[in-house]
């Protein structure tokens, strides 16, 4: 017979025990005021019945070295995230904060190892931006370290994340395109590539499901890869009347090639991006987009580093940011 694996005590199950807060818990595990020392005693005396582990609480000051994670699939190909990384670094910096940034290669990611930079006994927390594989994230839950995951989540994993509303965002830009004359649309980008353009396509078939509009497979247009990069995009011989694109750096894309066909934007077809951010943006377009609230997302990242600080077993869970739609020219009636 196998031996069932022990169970994990945590703060959770002590207050449970004792019918008092977690917030008691922490303070009276801490040595911190707040508590009588009768309770005190009492709580420490079920910690150790318990088998509790007790790590101990970070004091402000402390726990304040952070690693900024990132594939290295987007440095290479979006620097929307590395814009992000430098808004995330300064942040951290005003708020008394170290960080070091390490790129994760793409071997190191399927294999679930961690770059050779980071040296664990430096680093108190970790934020990792944009998705990573299942096996590299095993590997950072194994360390223990306290992670925040930015732009994305993965419910296989206990680590607080912070996402914009992608679902939203993709239903909304939905909407703006049937409501300026659109009755066929396409969704250009490769839905399974990441959580996030998952959502975003979850949210352009949940605006036609609603409203008994049709979707046609023959107008779908992958963007990438199976390695995360750019892929040609081959337009339908066939057009719909607009396009979602999964990211304003695919929408720049798709205009370029409607252009070399003679396809105007918005006169012939409609196209929508997502971001509001791209590094190949076109000088004679104004692009109707989704903008992330990278700020609000960046906020709330820092305000959960803040709170793992104080308290390590403080889980936060999922944040989600919301946007704003963005209406210029490429969406619009003619």
């Amino acid at each position: 017979m196998e031996q069932t694996e022990k169970k994990k005590i945590t703060m959770k199950d002590i207050a449970q025990e004792m019918d008092v807060s977690i917030v008691t818990v922490s303070k009276a595990l801490a040595g911190k005021d707040g508590v009588s020392e009768k309770l005190r005693g009492e709580i420490l005396d079920k910690a150790r019945e318990l088998g509790y582990i007790y790590r101990k609480s970070i004091d402000r000051g402390e726990g304040r070295d952070v690693a900024i994670v990132i594939s290295e699939r987007f440095i290479g190909e979006n620097s929307f995230y590395l814009k992000i990384y430098q808004n995330i670094l300064l942040e951290l910096t005003q708020r008394g904060f170290s960080a070091i940034l390490a790129a994760v290669r793409e071997d190191e990611e399927e294999n679930g190892e961690l770059p050779k930079l980071l040296s664990l006994k430096s680093i108190d927390q970790m934020i990792i931006i944009g998705e990573v594989s299942n096996a590299f994230l095993k590997t950072v839950e194994s360390t223990g370290i306290i992670c925040v995951l930015f732009d994305f989540s993965n419910e296989d994993f206990d680590f607080d994340s912070v996402v914009g509303d992608n679902v939203n965002g993709g239903y909304m830009l939905t909407r703006h395109l049937v409501q300026n004359g659109c009755k066929t649309l396409s969704f250009v980008g490769s839905y399974l590539s990441t959580r996030s353009n998952l959502d975003r396509y979850l949210g352009y078939r949940k605006y036609l499901i609603a409203n008994e509009i049709t979707h046609y497979d023959k107008y779908q247009i992958p963007d990438r890869g199976e390695d995360g990069m750019d892929i040609e995009l081959v337009i339908p011989d066939e057009l719909p009347d607009g396009f979602i694109c999964s990211c304003d750096h695919t929408a720049y894309r798709l205009i370029n090639k409607l252009r070399e066909k003679g396809i105007r934007v918005p006169e012939d077809v409609r196209v929508v991006g997502y971001d509001d951010y791209a590094d190949n943006k076109i000088k004679d377009v104004r692009l109707t987009t989704y903008r992330v609230n990278t700020g609000e997302m960046i906020t709330q990242c820092m305000n959960i580093l803040e709170q793992h600080c104080i308290n390590p077993e403080y889980r936060h869970g999922t944040s989600i940011s919301y946007g704003d739609l963005i209406v210029r020219d490429t969406g619009a009636k003619i």
